[in-house]
């Protein structure tokens, strides 16, 4: 019978042998440093049980130091455009991505691409792939808060709620501890699961790369409520939030009386249960207002409003200011 121990250490000599994937991060100001470091580290775990896997370097639209969204900058060394060998380009955001400068990173990631290097975006760096025409016909996600904003603006990407999407060379998620799952699924592609699984162990990560998790805390940890009833009328709000379905029809989901399933909410979540239904259908307008560039009235057909004026006093009324003061702020 075979040693494990010397099967390991033959199968880390193969993989040490493999040629050194260069990983270049491109920093657009404001970026998500929680995403960065979830995309970076793993490769920093991967290179002690497979030495010599990777490299990294960071780029910039002007090759000099970027400012993370919590104002730590972090060196960068070129511009993406003098980056000729790569194995990856990780295009890392957050806030204001669309104020980014374009037209050099968009040149630069479509010759990247053009030479089969894997593109992929973090945090809202989906948005900046979606920009350049990089998603096109593919699946994609991003961060949930942002998701319906990137589904309105870009109706020739594949937009699907995940931790994180794998179509060809194209690879997206939905930021945070997402890029996590992300680049172990990618090590486990390229190094096997075994070193995919020791990195896991490593970062105390526990969402082995095996399968897609929700891309959002489930509504029992969000609502502090395990009761079936109340969370299959929530999930119905929530799909439901273009068309608004009836309270009647909420608590015929819910399989209780509209009375009983009005007191339930009381009780559980504190608020009235067309005032919660409402309040969630304003949270989707205030990301659509965020992360897209539709009109008000647009926004408002897709929060299920029958006009404009109804939606801007709803709007006024529960969030302390007008839709387009919002979105000037």
């Amino acid at each position: 019978m075979a040693n494990p121990r010397l099967t390991f250490i033959a199968s880390r000599l193969t993989i040490s042998a493999m040629a050194e994937a260069l990983v270049v991060f491109h920093l657009l100001p404001k970026f998500s440093m929680i995403a960065l470091f979830g995309a970076l580290e793993p490769l920093r775990v991967a290179n002690r049980f497979a030495p010599g896997s990777f490299a990294w370097t960071f780029t910039s639209d002007t090759g000099e130091a970027v400012s993370a969204s919590n104002d730590i900058p972090v060196s960068a060394t070129k511009r993406l455009s003098e980056i000729d060998t790569a194995v990856m380009v990780v295009v890392c955001a957050s806030y204001e991505p669309e104020k980014a400068p374009r037209k050099p990173v968009v040149k630069a990631l479509h010759r990247l691409a053009a030479r089969k290097v894997v593109i992929a975006g973090i945090d809202t760096g989906p948005f900046f792939l979606a920009w350049a025409g990089l998603l096109d016909g593919r699946r994609a996600t991003c961060h949930w808060e942002s998701l319906p904003g990137f589904r309105e603006s870009f109706p020739k990407v594949q937009v699907v709620q995940s931790l994180y999407e794998f179509d060809g060379d194209r690879l997206t998620c939905a930021g945070g501890a997402s890029t996590i799952d992300m680049m172990l699924a990618w090590i486990n592609q390229r190094l096997g699961r075994t070193i995919a699984a020791q990195v896991a162990d490593q970062l105390l990560h526990f969402r082995l790369p095996q399968g897609q998790s929700q891309a959002r805390l489930p509504a029992a940890s969000r609502y502090g409520t395990d009761d079936p009833r109340l969370l299959a009328a929530i999930k119905l709000m929530e799909e439901q939030v273009e068309e608004p379905v009836s309270a009647g029809e909420l608590a015929k989901v819910a399989g209780v009386s509209l009375r009983q399933l009005e007191r339930l909410f009381h009780g559980a979540i504190g608020q009235r249960l067309m005032g919660f239904y409402l309040r969630l259908r304003l949270e989707r307008a205030q990301n659509l207002i965020t992360y897209s560039m539709l009109t008000m009235q647009e926004i408002a057909v897709a929060t299920g409003f029958s006009s404009l004026p109804e939606f801007s006093r709803a709007f006024r009324r529960i969030c302390g200011s007008s839709p387009t003061q919002f979105r000037k702020r």
